[in-house]
């Protein structure tokens, strides 16, 4: 292999590893700004709810629903899992 690729693919490689660790931090954070957020509500579950249908209502109107398939699908998913997970994780 001609070593520019390799040196690409090693550049892309740390790239990836790093954008993934900031991508697991930021939801560790967000995870737990969006469940103290949601105890001090009178109805946690619903505070959630709300939250989950303004960013997907949010998405709908936004340069994501301009994305290719696979960038939608990708973003819902991750939305309703992260949601979802916020709201079964309201007792830890």
């Amino acid at each position: 292999m001609d070593d520019d690729i390799i040196t690409t693919i090693n550049k892309l490689t740390k790239a990836l590893g790093q954008a993934q660790g900031q991508n697991i931090a930021q939801s560790y954070i967000l995870m737990e700004i969006v469940r103290d957020l949601a105890r001090t509500q009178p109805d946690p579950q619903k505070y959630i709810a709300g939250l989950f249908e303004r960013v997907s209502g949010r998405a709908d109107q936004g340069p994501v629903e301009k994305e290719a398939h696979p960038v939608q699908a990708e973003f819902r998913w991750t939305v309703e899992t992260f949601f979802k997970h916020a709201g079964q994780s309201l007792g830890d």
